[in-house]
């Protein structure tokens, strides 16, 4: 599974005026909580709990609270792009401004650290990262987000334009 897979238009925010990492993580806890059916302060406990263990900051202005839930049917994600940046805890000392906060079942697949690696390395890209800070909605921040390869890679049921893929994952067949 993808961090883009459960990425919706709806778990984008933009602009978002934050000044702090509480507040900032108190606005995705409750978007995380609506789309899991798990309460924001449960959210919100594990993401600071989380935090407490290290900042999930990995530098160049992106952070990532994550946590894994008791209780949590499937994965959710919400991406935020910042008004402003603020003060994270960043290994290089920069404040964040684009944030993925991601929540993962504690009993769910082996997945999540793999689908977190790869979201990272999508964020790494310069271009990209420039582009999403620069998006006015939601729906323009997905798609820099998107990898042009997906696009093009066609599906492996079928081969042909017709057959729709189940998901990116399915349409892709295996790991890159």
């Amino acid at each position: 599974m993808e961090i883009l897979d459960i990425l919706h238009p709806q778990d984008v925010l933009v602009r978002v005026p934050v000044q702090a990492i509480r507040p900032l993580l108190e606005v995705l806890a409750r978007r995380l909580a609506s789309r899991s059916g798990m309460s924001a302060v449960s959210v919100l406990s594990a993401l600071l709990g989380r935090e407490k263990l290290g900042a999930t900051s990995i530098g160049k202005g992106i952070g990532m609270p994550h946590a894994r839930l008791d209780g949590l049917r499937e994965p959710a994600a919400v991406l935020a792009v910042l008004e402003a940046p603020v003060p994270y805890h960043a290994p290089d000392d920069q404040s964040v401004d684009v944030v993925l906060a991601v929540i993962w079942p504690r009993n769910g697949s082996s997945d999540f650290l793999t689908a977190l690696a790869r979201f990272c390395r999508r964020l790494s890209d310069p271009q990209v990262l420039k582009q999403l800070r620069g998006s006015a909605s939601a729906k323009e921040a997905l798609r820099h987000l998107r990898d042009p390869e997906d696009a093009a890679r066609p599906s492996i049921a079928g081969l042909s334009a017709l057959a729709a893929p189940r998901s990116r994952a399915a349409a892709r067949g295996s790991w890159r």
